[in-house]
Formats: structure tokens, C-alpha cells, sequence
């Protein structure tokens, strides 16, 4: 992906010629600038058009853009070419560049365990008994990654007018409905301050601000080129048209029209300002949606198609002055050098935490790749909204770098829900509900208070209280108290002859090292206490009523899964020991190995995943409350849950998908 290389060359302003002949130019031809308009992935279509202006000659001196527009017009404004941002556009992954959700590769040992606990992975806040959502759908931690790392050439210009192109984005203030011209800080901010559509996503705060998307001040910013000083505008519209009364037939599709109202409401104002000089470009766009980046290169070719349609109309601008010649720079992000580094945390969480992750340090030239590592590994934490970056001059005159992780609004108190359903379709069912609340960053290195209920299958509540002991969660304690009611139907010969039920709590103590993102050891102490029961039928055999469990458990974890639902690629292993005695407090001696574990391969569109367990129980002298259990889905389908019970189990199954 040679667009996103900082040693990709970088288009910069650079005078050629003699300085009185530039001036020349300068006092006899007319400002020309540029104003791009939102309008979501239809934003596609201003690449077209900055194609024609290209391949014509036509000067842009001022660039001004609202949300996608600002996007386009931020990146060209950079330097970028025309077909370089198409490259941009093509080469993005949009799917996760509108998600928040971390690659997993990212995430905690920890955080992979609770994935696998709930099916739906969203939750809502919980503070002060209310629930909390957060500003938008869309956080966007993604998108803020991938604007600096295309602005990152040109990151440290704080002053708009100092870029190849000088440039202006417009948002609009939340509390106050006004619009708000962006002309100097972080392009990358104001980049993703102009094109948070409210509700999709969230608000970005600058200068105290709260900024969403500027098409609902100004969607077509002619007002803001000729206020640069353009005495002649270039002016896209790409907005979307209103929605007919068949179109509208949702409360989705009705808010739609809404936005609507608003965004043609300030275009109609702004096209009403262009007089007899300026230049109106407007792309047929028909049905092309707003909301599908994975199409907009699709559209380019229209608003090629349109500006070619007013090619005289260009030539004339192109003839009527010169374009500044322009010559390439390359930056390479080794060549800065970071002397110091500073920490912006608005957390709970120690700095160290945050700087122990990050693959930079003082006095090392930076590496752009290994920063982005960093930064996904802060976000993983599950603590922050958003985790970015600039570079920065302290008052020395030295370069640094700063990283800024803001926390959630709506944390760190999180409510989840989870539901199963499991039927044989022969008149036996079941349920589990289940809720978890958790509250991280409780103290300054990230301690975790988790409790989990469930009722149906199983009724159980847990206290999970999660300690990491040092900067970088490599060593951790985990004290665990729970009650726990499960019900057991006793199969023989397909013939359900009996029902248990085991009643009881317990303690567990456990104490683990993290050996990085994929791998962990970890050994556990387990103390219980449980009634068991026959509801109905006969087992045919003995069951003690008082359980008495003590035991010690030494267990590795592997897990380099990209999904844990269908994944396209890595391992997932789990092996443990059990030792169990009456000097640790269990009714009998036992002991137990077993492990579970998956294995991926792919080719082209098609998976396949390898699935194994595997339990033995040394003497078959595990009581009835260790034995291994199987049946349900994906575990021999074809059998009601825990159909099938004994002191030694092996499965093997094979998926495509």
C-alpha cells in the first residue's frame, strides 16, 4: 500500500521560476478557489472532478470543504494528487475504518475470554443508576488512525494557509448550531470534526468545542473560499436530493429527510451567492448512496463526467492564469527524532501504562508502523474512546511526540446482556439469560470488578475482581466468589433416566503472567461447597449429597484467532491440569488433563476450522460434578446440551463456512 508510506512523495509548493515573474502572476490572473460540499461516499465524485481540473491546468489557490468534501479537498490541500486519493479510496478497508471494535489480535488475554461470553459484544453505560450511551454510533478511533496516517507528512503544520494549498474545513458546533471554520491545529482533527454526521458519530472536541458535521451550518462552503480571498469559485454539489413520499417509509428514512432539510437549506443559500465569474459543478449522482464508502470509486467517473462537461468553462480559468509549479519532497517519518514524549490521559490509569506500551521512545528516530502498534494496543485497553497522536515543539525547540487518550463519556460502568436458546426440536428446550457489569480502570493500573448472573440453563452469580500488578499487566491476581445452581440430565441408551441438581458457592484464587496478546500461564486455587440431588429418576449408582471440592489448576492459553465466531485465520489451544485432594480440602483425590482448541485454514473465500477436546480423568475418580459433559450445538448437534457425561471425552469436528 504504497499510498500510505511516508516515503510516498509528498507535493509541496516550490517556486521555479524568478520571484518578480511569480508576482506577476500573482497580481494578473484572478484567485481562483475551490469549494467541495458533503454529501457521505458520494464524495467520490469530487475526485473525478479534480481530475479534469488537473489534466486542464486549472490554479486552485484556496480549497474549502464540508465533511466529505473537506476530506478530499484536507487530502489534496496535503499534496496528495487526484489519483493518489482515488488510490487512498480503493485502498481502504471502510468495514474497519467504521468500526471500533479493535482487531482482535490487540486485545487482552482477558478481554478475549469475556468475548466469548456474550454472542452480541455491545453494552451501555451505567452511572449514578442511568444508563449512558455513547455521542454517536461510531466512535471513531479508526478513522482518527487513518487520518494521521495520510496527514502525517504534513502533521506538524498547525497553520492551514502554510499547506501546498491553503485550506479551510467546516463543522458545526453542537451547543450552538453555529459554524465553525477550521483554518489551523490538527488537519486530522479537523478532518473528523467536519464530517461527524450527528448520531452516526461522535463529536470531536476542539478548543473546548463540541464539533459535528459541517453540513448542518454551511454543506457548500462557497462563502468560506471567497472570505480566503478567491475572486473566483469552483463550487461541487454533491448533497443528496430530498426523499419522495414512497422513499419515506421508516423512522429511519424520515430522520433522513430531516438531515435533509438542513444540509439543502445552507446549500441552497451558499449556491444563491455564486455570481456571473463562478463556476458550478454539479455530478449526476442518481440512487448512488451516501452511507457506502465501499462504492464511492465508483462514482469518480461521474463527477469526471461533469466537470468535462464544463470543460470550456475550465480551459478559460486554466488560460486566464498558470499553475504554480510544484515539486516533490519526500518525508520519511525516520527521519524524525523524538526527544521527549508526552502523555495526555484523562483516565484513572497511571501514564506509565500508556508509555510502557508504546514502541517509541526518547532519543529514537520514530517508526511510524510501530507507533499505529502502539496506539491499537492502548485503545485495546478497553478504557479510552480515542487514542491519537501528533508531533509536537516544546519550548526548547526539541521535537516529541504526544499521544492523547481520551476516556469514554459514557464509562467506565458497562451494562451487557446475552441470551441462548438451544432446541432439539422434539419437545426439549432450554434458555440461559444472562448480564454482566464491569467496571474497569478502577484503580491506576487497571483493575477490573466484573460481576456476571445468569438464570435458565444455569443460574449463577459471579464477583470477579481482576488485578494486574505491574505497568504492563504481564503478572496478575484474580480473586473470584460465586453461587452457581446447574441442572444435569443422566442419558443412558438415548433414554433420559434421571435429573441432578448441584446447588452450591466457591472461592478462587488465581495468579497469572501474561506472556504477551496470544499466550498466557496461569495457576488457580478452587475451594466449594455444593448440594447435590436426584429431582427425579434413578442414576443406578451412589451420589454423594455433600460435595466437597478443593483443587489446584495449572493452565496455558493460546489465542491468535482473528474472530472468535468465524475465523479466517490463527489458533486458538487450551490445556490444563487439575489436581485435587483431600488436604486441599476435596472430598477424594483426583486428577484430570484435558484442552480444547482450534485451527484454521483458509483459501481464497472458503474456511475451514478444525475443532478438538479432549478430557481424561486419571482412575476414573473425578466425581460426577468434574465429569466431562457434551452435546448441543456445535458439540455432536444432533444431541440435547450435556446429553452425553463420563470421566473420559474426545471430539473432533470439522466446519466450512
Amino acid at each position: 500500500m504504497k499510498l500510505f508510506r511516508l516515503t510516498a512523495a509528498i507535493v509541496l509548493s516550490f517556486a521555479l521560476f524568478p520571484s518578480h515573474t511569480l508576482a506577476e502572476y500573482a497580481e494578473d490572473r484572478p484567485r481562483i478557489g475551490l469549494a467541495l460540499s458533503g454529501g457521505g461516499a458520494r464524495g467520490g465524485a469530487h475526485i473525478g472532478v479534480l481530475k479534469v481540473i488537473e489534466e486542464l491546468g486549472v490554479p486552485i489557490d484556496y480549497i474549502a470543504g464540508t465533511s466529505m468534501g473537506a476530506i478530499i479537498g484536507g487530502l489534496y490541500a496535503a499534496g496528495y494528487s487526484a489519483d493518489e486519493i482515488e488510490g487512498i479510496l480503493a485502498e481502504t478497508d471502510w468495514r474497519r475504518a467504521l468500526s471500533d471494535q479493535p482487531a482482535r489480535r490487540d486485545r487482552t488475554m482477558r478481554k478475549k475470554e469475556q468475548e466469548a461470553q456474550f454472542l452480541i459484544p455491545y453494552r451501555v453505560g451505567f452511572n449514578k443508576g442511568r444508563i449512558q450511551l455513547p455521542l454517536g454510533v461510531i466512535e471513531g478511533q479508526h478513522l482518527d488512525q487513518l487520518f494521521h496516517r495520510m496527514l502525517f507528512p504534513v502533521v506538524e503544520i498547525r497553520d492551514f494557509d502554510q499547506l501546498p494549498i491553503p485550506f479551510r474545513a467546516v463543522a458545526t458546533d453542537l451547543v450552538t448550531g453555529e459554524e465553525v471554520i477550521l483554518s489551523g491545529g490538527s488537519l486530522p482533527d479537523a478532518l473528523r470534526a467536519s464530517m461527524s454526521v450527528p448520531g452516526a458519530f461522535s463529536p470531536v472536541r476542539i478548543d473546548d468545542r463540541l464539533l459535528v458535521d459541517g453540513g448542518m451550518s454551511n454543506n457548500l462552503p462557497v462563502s468560506v473560499a471567497r472570505d480566503m480571498g478567491a475572486d473566483i469559485v469552483i463550487a461541487v454539489d454533491i448533497s443528496s436530493a430530498m426523499l419522495t413520499e414512497e422513499q419515506l417509509t421508516s423512522v429511519l428514512s424520515v430522520t433522513e429527510q430531516l438531515t435533509n432539510f438542513l444540509v439543502r437549506r445552507t446549500t441552497d443559500a451558499q449556491l444563491a451567492s455564486l455570481g456571473d465569474q463562478d463556476l458550478l459543478i454539479v455530478p449526476e449522482l442518481g440512487n448512488f448512496s451516501a452511507a457506502d464508502f465501499s462504492e464511492a470509486i465508483k462514482i469518480i467517473p461521474n463527477g469526471y463526467e461533469a466537470a468535462s462537461a464544463q470543460g470550456e468553462a475550465l480551459e478559460a480559468l486554466a488560460s486566464g492564469g498558470r499553475s504554480t509549479p510544484r515539486q516533490q519532497v519526500v518525508n520519511d517519518s525516520s527521519d524524525y527524532l523524538v526527544q521527549f514524549i508526552d502523555i495526555v490521559n484523562g483516565s484513572r490509569l497511571h501514564d506509565e501504562i500508556i508509555r510502557s506500551r508504546l514502541a517509541v521512545n526518547s532519543g529514537e528516530k520514530l517508526d511510524l508502523a510501530a507507533l499505529e502498534q502502539s496506539v491499537d494496543q492502548i485503545y485495546s485497553l478497553d478504557v479510552f474512546t480515542s487514542v491519537t497522536y501528533d508531533l509536537v515543539e516544546n519550548e526548547e525547540g526539541e521535537s516529541g511526540l504526544r499521544v492523547n487518550a481520551v476516556p469514554r463519556s459514557w464509562g467506565p460502568n458497562y451494562l451487557q446482556f446475552g441470551l441462548e436458546l438451544s432446541s432439539d426440536f422434539s419437545g426439549s428446550s432450554d434458555f440461559k439469560l444472562g448480564a454482566a457489569y464491569t467496571r474497569n480502570a478502577l484503580n491506576a493500573l487497571g483493575g477490573e470488578l466484573r460481576v456476571v448472573g445468569s438464570i435458565g440453563r444455569e443460574d449463577e452469580l459471579s464477583f470477579d475482581f481482576y488485578q494486574p500488578i505491574d505497568s504492563q499487566a504481564r503478572w496478575f491476581v484474580e480473586p473470584q466468589f460465586y453461587f452457581r445452581r446447574e441442572n444435569y440430565n443422566y442419558w443412558e441408551d438415548d433414554v433420559n433416566i434421571a435429573e441432578l441438581e448441584i446447588d452450591g458457592w466457591g472461592v478462587k484464587f488465581g495468579v497469572g503472567r501474561n506472556l504477551n496478546s496470544r499466550n498466557r500461564l496461569r495457576l488457580d486455587y478452587e475451594f466449594a461447597r455444593a448440594d447435590a440431588d436426584v429431582i427425579t429418576g434413578d442414576l443406578g449408582f451412589p451420589l454423594d449429597d455433600e460435595i466437597e471440592i478443593g483443587e489446584l489448576v495449572m493452565q496455558y492459553l493460546h489465542d491468535s484467532l482473528d474472530s472468535l465466531w468465524f475465523p479466517g485465520s490463527g489458533t486458538f489451544h487450551r490445556w490444563g491440569y487439575l489436581y485435587a485432594s483431600e488436604s486441599l480440602g476435596a472430598s477424594g483425590d483426583y486428577e484430570q488433563i484435558d484442552g480444547n482448541g482450534s485451527l484454521v485454514w483458509s483459501r481464497a473465500r472458503d474456511n475451514f476450522l478444525l475443532n478438538y477436546e479432549l478430557g481424561y480423568s486419571f482412575d476414573d475418580a473425578a466425581p460426577i460434578e468434574r465429569w466431562y459433559r457434551m452435546g448441543g450445538f456445535g458439540r455432536l448437534s444432533g444431541l440435547v446440551p450435556n446429553q452425553l457425561s463420563g470421566q473420559q471425552a474426545m471430539l473432533t469436528t470439522l466446519a466450512y463456512y
